[in-house]
């Protein structure tokens, strides 16, 4: 509230500041016109005063009289006079004559009646000047406070939703700008409602992942004090669920890292390393040794999460095939297991998620694998889609990624 005050005050300020200036230039520009075309009308004046003098000297009639409607009078100077000096007030016209008896003639005319209608004038405008001024910087005020009432009322509802749960979006009446701002506000509120809903989503299903391997521990720990004697099965038990608690946390810190963007930008290696770091060569078609030596980046865990995944959920039979088209290398693997429903192929990619068709906790992993290659794959410029396998009958997982220089 009190950045919009000082909104309003700062607009309304400028507006008054910027009137109250080019009203005084428009007025010191009128008055000084003004004044010029009235000394210059008072030189008209005289001159043509001298002009009915001259013609008087010409015939000999030389009567002059002074104007008193306008204060003029005609001096005539004769030899050996001094042309006198303008009177504090007055506007003078010296002109000078070719004759020998009369050398000069000066018309003079008071303006101190003038002057002080101009300068009546030029009060007034001053005083005009700030009035408009304050009724402008009122008017902006006004206007300005009008046009913020629009953003005071999104700023309240987004504050009360804000410490609202649910984060309801705000009202959109508005049109224009408002309407623009509504919407953004809108779309803001909705990323953090999704990654709020994220979140505890995310902390909910690491919590169940992390409690069921403890869980097993704690058993076994307790069957271990009831029977003293060590077994192999106790041990194999311990070591399964250790590893699984180490691939968990593991894949935690991992998509943690890529989240924070922490991770460096991947190493680029040939593919033939990222075929055999990912252990995908026993399930890879005959590939042309060519293809081998090109640079990708080193997606080879995001490979290998591909690889182990297919070969979780297929019946039999893994297939990975590589492709090469206009600098992008695609990386398929297929498996004949029961394939990814269409309504599932985006949200197969989210983290601790498992389809309720095949995957469960019985089939081991964590739901974190996809997520994990999906997550580096896109870091690397690539991009990491699920659809059917034509040839095998389950999924199809394609990972493109840009050919690079070595």
């Amino acid at each position: 509230m009190n950045d919009q005050i000082g909104l309003r005050w700062k607009i309304a300020g400028a507006a008054a500041i910027a009137t109250v200036t080019l009203l005084s230039l428009a007025g010191a520009l009128g008055y000084q016109t003004m004044i010029n075309a009235a000394r210059q009308s008072q030189v008209d004046f005289l001159n043509a005063r001298l002009d009915e003098v001259e013609v008087q000297i010409e015939s000999d009639d030389l009567n002059l009289v002074a104007n008193r409607q306008v204060n003029s009078v005609v001096l005539v100077v004769r030899s050996g006079e001094f042309v006198p000096e303008a009177p504090a007030g007055a506007v003078q016209v010296v002109r000078p004559q070719a004759g020998d008896e009369i050398i000069a003639l000066v018309a003079l005319v008071d303006t101190s009646r003038i002057n002080e209608t101009f300068a009546t004038i030029r009060l007034a405008l001053w005083a005009a000047v700030f009035v408009v001024g304050l009724l402008v910087g009122a008017t902006a005020w006004m206007v300005v406070d009008r046009s913020l009432a629009p953003v005071r009322r999104l700023t309240r509802e987004a504050e009360e939703n804000l410490d609202s749960p649910s984060l309801d979006p705000v009202s959109a009446e508005d049109g224009g700008e408002i309407a623009d701002l509504a919407r953004t506000v809108n779309s803001m509120l909705g990323r953090l409602r999704s990654a709020d809903q994220d979140r505890r989503r995310f902390v909910s299903d690491a919590s169940h992942e992390l409690r069921t391997p403890l869980m097993v521990l704690g058993a076994e720990a307790e069957f271990a004090v009831d029977h003293p004697v060590a077994s192999e099965e106790l041990a194999q038990s311990v070591l399964t669920q250790t590893e699984r608690l180490t691939e968990l946390v593991d894949g935690l810190l991992a998509l943690a890292a890529l989240d924070e963007h922490e991770a460096d930008l991947l190493d680029t290696s040939t593919l033939e390393h990222v075929l055999d770091r990912s252990d995908s060569r026993s399930a890879l078609r005959e590939l042309p040794a060519d293809l081998e030596q090109l640079w990708i980046p080193d997606v080879s865990r995001s490979l290998g999460n591909l690889v182990v995944n297919a070969q979780r959920h297929s019946k039999s039979s893994v297939d990975v095939s590589v492709e090469v088209v206009d600098d992008v290398i695609h990386i398929n693997v297929d498996d004949d297991g029961p394939g990814v429903p269409l309504h599932e192929r985006e949200q197969i990619f989210g983290r601790f998620y498992r389809p309720d068709s095949d995957r469960n906790r019985s089939q081991g992993g964590a739901g974190l694998g996809l997520a994990i290659a999906k997550a580096e794959v896109l870091r690397a410029g690539g991009s990491l889609v699920v659809g059917e396998s034509a040839h095998l009958g389950g999924a199809r997982f394609t990972l493109s990624v840009p050919v690079r220089t070595g």
